[in-house]
């Protein structure tokens, strides 16, 4: 599902008039990256009149005096909590000062949006920086979340590694990040991924890319759309190296080879399975252990699979469901995968538990780069052992039991 484009068909020219004059008054440059003019650099004004002239714009976006007022709240903890005659005026003062003898237009950052085509006027980067940051002290120190947002950290597999990605980004860490997914994306992945139905087809690399740019236009986001045997070694070092891996891609060869270059390199896995309600997270810390074997050692001789060509689904299956463990996998999930190829098509999959795996991964991700206690194990977020009464209870036991029993001999026919 949502792994390459179903059809091929092109119904643009059976259009009526109106409909292509439409499309014809939206296009222009459909890039991946944001066209950023600083207005602190040298011939600025001219730099962005080239812009203009060059890309068609269909919204202009200036909320400069609005980012620079609450930065100084936030930054001032007395007028935060002013009436609002006193915050208006102190506001004014400080807007004054700020602009001296230049125009509003003539501070902070103009950014181009190829894809959206709206110019945005934003603060100076490290005014932004600050702003989108500022709520998370000190929850994160200033000193802190410099080392995270330095902390340079690679997302493969943008279904539920999107979660992640944006996770990051959204908690200031990674200026530095790539991401990885060569499918597109499917009706079907709307369930997980937060995007709409405009992006349908498109792929999910790019999609992501695009929301992390509007996040922090002054990040850099590495977009690959596949890693490969072949691509992975530039995929850990080319344009920037990495600090830590976010596995959540189903390619079982990939998630083998991902921890061995991760291995050679010392760095850090961290991969969070979503389990129906539950989250089961997956710390390797090859950093920390570098002779340490995959996936804690629970499929002792795992890396040869990595040379095994035209691995069919059932294999897959079988393998996959080894590495997550039966047990550790919910009731309704059990039952759900013993129907697949019959009633279900693939392994069902909840965008609310999706969610949950960004926000796991980015705690462990921040512990690790800030060198707090994050060792290497696996632990299970369940929110139906915390939040469900009948959880604990024999019955429901019995029949977790006897599921995990028959999936068992299922996976030791395959």
């Amino acid at each position: 599902m949502g792994h390459a484009k179903l059809t091929s068909h092109d119904h643009s020219t059976e259009w009526p008039d109106f409909l292509r004059k439409a499309s014809k008054a939206t296009k222009g440059v459909q890039g991946d990256k944001p066209l950023i003019v600083e207005m602190s650099s040298r011939d600025a004004e001219a730099k962005l009149k080239q812009l203009l002239a060059k890309n068609y714009v269909t919204k202009v976006v200036d909320t400069y005096d609005e980012q620079f007022a609450e930065l100084q709240l936030s930054l001032n903890a007395h007028l935060y909590r002013a009436n609002e005659d006193v915050q208006r005026n102190s506001i004014e003062e400080k807007l004054k000062e700020h602009y001296g003898s230049k125009k509003s237009w003539q501070l902070g950052a103009w950014v181009y949006y190829p894809w959206s085509q709206q110019l945005v006027h934003i603060l100076s980067e490290e005014d932004f920086i600050s702003l989108r940051t500022i709520r998370n002290r000190d929850l994160i120190t200033s000193e802190e979340q410099k080392i995270l947002y330095d902390y340079p950290v690679a997302c493969v597999g943008m279904s539920v590694g999107s979660a992640s990605a944006l996770s990051l980004v959204l908690s200031g860490i990674s200026k530095h990040i790539k991401v990885a997914d060569g499918a597109v994306i499917s009706g079907s992945n709307l369930n997980r991924i937060m995007t709409g139905i405009s992006s349908v087809g498109d792929e999910k690399a790019l999609i992501v890319a695009r929301m992390l740019y509007e996040m922090n236009p002054f990040i850099e986001v590495g977009r690959y759309p596949k890693v490969t045997k072949d691509s992975i070694t530039e995929f850990f070092d080319k344009p920037w190296r990495i600090k830590a891996v976010v596995d959540e891609i189903d390619d079982l060869e990939i998630k083998i080879r991902l921890r061995l270059e991760a291995r050679k390199r010392h760095l850090p896995v961290f991969m969070a399975t979503e389990l129906a309600d539950s989250v089961m997270l997956d710390v390797e810390r090859f950093d920390l252990e570098p002779n340490r074997p995959l996936f804690h050692g629970m499929i002792p001789g795992i890396e040869e699979l990595v040379e095994k060509k035209d691995m069919n689904h059932r294999e897959w299956m079988k393998h996959a469901a080894r590495i997550i463990g039966t047990s550790n996998m919910p009731l309704n999930m059990q039952q759900s995968l013993l129907k697949i190829g019959s009633s279900i098509v693939t392994h069902p999959q909840l965008g609310s538990t999706v969610m949950m795996t960004g926000g796991v991964t980015t705690y462990a991700i921040k512990q690790a780069a800030l060198g707090k206690p994050m060792p290497s194990s696996r632990k299970t977020i369940s929110l139906e052992k915390m939040l469900v009464p009948d959880y604990s209870k024999a019955g429901y036991k019995w029949q977790h039991r006897k599921h995990t029993r028959a999936m068992n001999r299922a996976l030791d026919a395959m």
